[in-house]
């Protein structure tokens, strides 16, 4: 009998370990753009490429919009024309 067995403990026994852990695949970064995202950076291009804005027509029209008095239907109809020609 054993020095341990005498003494009444119990004897372990390892189990081996492995010497490398398994390998796993890598991890991947992916980047995914909506179409919305894609359309405001044609948009920033257009701008950066030679468009224009107009700081006094922005002014005026952001004054129009808070009073009420841009948002007729027939000026949404234009504007919305006009964005999605600018996406076609």
């Amino acid at each position: 009998m054993s020095a341990s067995q005498q003494a009444g403990g119990a004897q372990r026994t390892q189990s081996p370990t492995p010497a490398t852990p398994p390998k796993s695949a890598a991890p991947v970064d992916q980047l995914d753009i909506s179409s919305a995202a894609s359309g405001v950076n044609r948009l920033e291009g257009a701008i950066a490429g030679g468009g224009e804005i107009r700081i006094d027509r922005v002014a005026d029209l952001r004054r129009q919009i808070a009073s009420g008095n841009y948002d007729t239907p027939e000026k949404m109809d234009a504007a919305l024309e006009r964005m999605l020609d600018q996406f076609a």
